[in-house]
């Protein structure tokens, strides 16, 4: 009976100690906030020669106030529907100025904000990233209720975290007509221990059954299922693009790879071999982030002169980092066109 407590008192010990360093994965990922980049240029409305920005607040699921902006072209008389774009984890939407202007500008009302603990939003930290589809749930009531948005067709657009998201709102909110997701991945366990493993420098795959758990206690069931299973779930006719050459969200688990959605017929998948993360820009924009990344990175972490960094994030191209791949793009529009006119 003693070696029986022994061995229970193990496994506890033992449970315990994993739970708690998933735990510590999920705040080192998730425990603070994203201010942005403070070497990084951030492109507002007004880099833009007909794109205005009316400011609108709403509030989220922990009482937090998340701040965005309402966009439009200035030659566009009358809105063809509202597009909700959500944006990635690092930086707020301003991160996707030059893709809000390109929607905005196929007609669009775009609307578009930060999420908790993201840059003008509320909240002290990210939470995790079904906080995203708590607030994307708070943007959908919102629009529900604003006098511009209310009877507007509603259409939905994400990268990344954003991707995640609007991928997992659409069982709940029928007035959605059409999804376009940019390398999103599919589980963010395997996300997190991907990471986690590539830092460390060995495998951290044992700690996924302790991650989702974690996802199940904060967030509730929905939380700890795939972006796959949510899909599976849903009628909505979305858009998954993804490039082969991601290494933000591999394309081993990205949810456009997902084989259990290739008989759904709502769902379109496409992939693009030499695309990496940022597969709505063009290659050499892509290619241009990379290097300045890395440099960056390097510069960064030279102590004898702080001002390295800076120095250089000065002599920066930021149009040539935002320059959109136009076949992209285009598939994407189309697809939401085809969305509400058929």
């Amino acid at each position: 009976m003693v070696f029986v407590y022994i061995v229970l008192a193990l496994a506890l010990t033992a449970f315990v100690c994993l739970m708690l360093f998933a735990w510590a994965i999920e705040k080192v990922a998730f425990g603070k906030r994203c201010e942005g980049n403070p070497l990084l240029h951030y492109f507002t409305a007004a880099d833009f020669e007909h794109l205005r920005m009316r400011p609108v607040e709403f509030q989220g699921n922990r009482g937090q106030t998340l701040h965005g902006g309402l966009y439009s072209d200035a030659t566009c008389e009358q809105a063809r529907a509202l597009l909700i774009f959500v944006h990635g984890m690092g930086g707020g939407h301003i991160s996707y100025t030059t893709e809000i202007d390109y929607f905005a500008k196929r007609g669009y009302l775009v609307l578009a904000y930060d999420a908790t603990g993201t840059m003008a939003s509320e909240g002290k930290a990210l939470f995790g990233m079904p906080q995203g589809v708590s607030d994307l749930q708070s943007a959908l009531a919102y629009v529900k209720e604003n006098d511009l948005t209310k009877n507007l067709p509603v259409l939905l657009a994400g990268h990344s975290w954003g991707g995640y998201c609007v991928c997992r709102v659409l069982q709940t909110n029928p007035q959605v007509k059409g999804v376009v997701s940019f390398s999103a991945p599919d589980d963010v366990p395997e996300l997190l221990t991907a990471q986690a493993s590539a830092q460390i420098g060995h495998s951290m795959r044992f700690l996924k059954p302790f991650l989702r758990l974690w996802e199940h206690l904060k967030f509730g069931a929905a939380a700890a299922k795939s972006t796959a299973e949510h899909l599976l779930a849903s009628d909505v006719p979305v858009l998954l693009l993804h490039g082969a050459a991601d290494t933000v969200v591999p394309l081993s688990n990205a949810v456009a790879s997902n084989k259990a959605l290739q008989d759904k017929s709502n769902i379109r998948a496409q992939i693009f071999p030499e695309k990496q993360h940022n597969v709505y820009a063009s290659l050499e924009a892509e290619q241009y982030i990379a290097e300045a990344f890395q440099k960056l990175g390097v510069l960064s972490a030279k102590k004898e002169d702080p001002e390295a960094a800076a120095a250089y994030a000065q002599t920066l191209n930021f149009r040539k980092m935002c320059e959109e791949d136009p076949e992209v793009m285009e598939i994407a529009a189309s697809f939401l066109e085809n969305c509400l006119f058929g």
